[in-house]
């Protein structure tokens, strides 16, 4: 199953500043995936819906192919399970800052309205953060529902959608 799922981080914990939480939490992404891992570049972003005081995010995307027999539901856990190992905690406060941050943005071509999970992703084709890491793995990938590419949909986009590539 092609599976896409963003990575966002703002926070440093004890495993160390964004960038390394990033690094291995990818490395357990891995573990999840039976085949075909690919993760795009890291890009820097402002924060959006969030208080005015917090951190820009460290943003990446990655596409992975997990077994068939394995449900979106069963996996939106695991991914779960792997924010609270790298100590997310979930609060009261809706898009606050987060040492990890993992969305199921598409399982396939799944398109999924149930009260635990949507898919694609409700607001995957409106974020930058979302589609510049995605145009890199794939520009011409399509979310199911959508008639634009992902390239497409960039492109459409109003307002400023550059992202600060990270360099190391």
């Amino acid at each position: 199953m092609d599976v896409w799922v963003s990575i966002g981080s703002n926070l440093a914990s004890e495993i160390g500043p964004p960038e390394e939480i990033i690094s291995l939490a990818v490395t357990e992404l891995k573990c999840l995936s039976r085949s075909g891992f690919e993760v795009s570049s890291l890009f820097w972003s402002a924060p959006i819906d969030c208080r005015p005081d917090c951190p820009d995010f460290l943003n990446a995307m990655v596409r992975m192919d997990v077994e068939d027999r394995i449900r979106p539901e069963s996996f939106l856990k695991s991914l779960q399970a792997v924010e609270k190992q790298f100590g997310r905690v979930r609060g009261t406060l809706r898009n606050a800052a987060r040492t990890l941050d993992l969305d199921l943005i598409c399982w396939g071509r799944l398109i999924r309205n149930s009260p635990n999970l949507l898919l694609p992703h409700p607001r995957a084709h409106k974020r930058a953060f979302v589609l510049v890491p995605m145009v890199e793995i794939d520009p011409k990938f399509r979310l199911p529902g959508f008639d634009q590419s992902i390239g497409e949909q960039l492109a459409s986009l109003s307002g400023d959608t550059r992202l600060e590539r990270l360099t190391l």
